[in-house]
C-alpha cells in the first residue's frame, strides 16, 4: 500500500467547519483548489464543496473562479507597514526591473512599496519620472538627472498615493513610454487587481496611457485575487519575479505566455 498517498488523502469530512479549515489550508499551501479534486479528496458532493467555497468566499478567503477557488491577497495593512516588510527581497526585483529602462524615457512610477525601491534603484540616467506618490517623489528628490513630474490630489494612506478625479484626469493627458504598474495580486486567469475601488479605476485608466506595462510582484501575491480588477494578463509587457518562486507558480506564468524577468 503507498502510505504516501494515505497520508495526503483524509478521511471523509462531514461537518463543514472542519471542511473549511482544510480548505484553508489548501488555499494557503497552494493558492488554488479545484472542486472535484476536493470532493474527491473530502469523500464530500461537489454540491457541498461548492457550498464551502461561497460561505468561505463570503469571509473574504478566497474568490470563486470556474471550477474552484484561489486565495484572496494578503497585500494589506497602510504604506508606511508595508514598506518595511520583505524590503530585500523588492529591492533585489528592483534591481532587475530597472534593466527595462533606456536614457531619455518617459517613465510613471505608481504607487507601491515595490515601486519604492525602484524609485531607490533607478539608474544615473536622463529620465521623466511621473507618479502619484509623494514617498516616491520623496527619493528623487536631489537627483538632477530626472524630470520628477508629481501628480497632486488627495491623499490616501492604505495606498501611498493620490487617487480621485485629480490625478486620474493628469494621467490621460501622459503618454508614458514605461509603467511600474502596483498591485495587490497576480493570477493567469484573473490578471491583475486590487482592493481598493478608487485605486483601481486610477490604475485602470493609467494602463490604457502606457506604452509598456510592468508590474515587480513579490511571491505572495502571485496566483492571489483581489475584489478590484486593474488588467488582463495580456496588457502586462514585462511580470518581474522572484528566483524562488513556487514551481507550479512559475509553471503557470510560463504557460500563459507573460514574458518574464526573474530577479537575481
Amino acid at each position: 500500500m503507498n502510505t504516501e498517498a494515505r497520508k495526503e488523502r483524509p478521511p471523509a469530512i462531514a461537518l463543514p467547519s472542519d471542511r473549511h479549515q482544510y480548505i484553508r489550508q489548501r488555499l494557503q499551501q497552494e493558492g488554488r483548489v479545484l472542486a472535484a479534486e476536493l470532493a474527491q479528496t473530502l469523500g464530500v458532493s461537489e454540491d457541498s464543496i461548492r457550498r464551502d467555497l461561497r460561505e468561505l468566499a463570503a469571509t473574504g478567503i478566497c474568490q470563486r473562479v470556474y471550477g474552484g477557488a484561489i486565495a484572496m491577497t494578503p497585500n494589506t495593512g497602510s504604506f508606511i507597514e508595508r514598506s518595511h516588510e520583505n524590503v530585500a527581497r523588492k529591492a533585489r526585483l528592483a534591481a532587475t526591473a530597472v534593466r527595462l529602462l533606456q536614457p531619455g524615457q518617459f517613465v510613471f512610477l505608481d504607487a507601491g512599496t515595490t515601486n519604492l525601491e525602484i524609485a531607490r534603484a533607478l539608474p544615473d540616467m536622463p529620465l521623466t519620472v511621473a507618479t502619484n506618490s509623494i514617498p516616491i517623489a520623496a527619493v528623487l528628490f536631489g537627483r538632477s538627472q530626472f524630470e520628477v513630474l508629481v501628480i497632486g490630489g488627495r491623499m490616501d494612506h492604505r495606498v501611498g498615493g493620490t487617487l480621485g478625479s485629480i490625478p486620474t484626469l493628469a494621467v490621460q493627458d501622459m503618454r508614458p513610454d514605461v509603467c511600474f504598474l502596483g498591485t495587490c495580486s497576480v493570477d493567469i486567469e484573473l490578471g491583475v487587481g486590487t482592493t481598493i475601488a478608487e485605486e483601481a479605476a486610477f490604475k485602470r485608466v493609467l494602463v490604457g496611457q502606457c506604452n509598456q506595462i510592468v508590474l515587480a510582484v513579490t511571491n505572495e501575491k502571485l496566483g492571489t485575487a483581489s475584489p478590484f480588477a486593474v488588467a488582463a494578463m495580456r496588457d502586462i509587457g514585462r511580470l518581474v519575479i522572484e528566483a524562488d518562486a513556487e514551481p507550479h507558480k512559475l509553471a503557470s506564468l510560463q504557460h500563459s505566455g507573460v514574458p518574464l524577468l526573474i530577479a537575481d
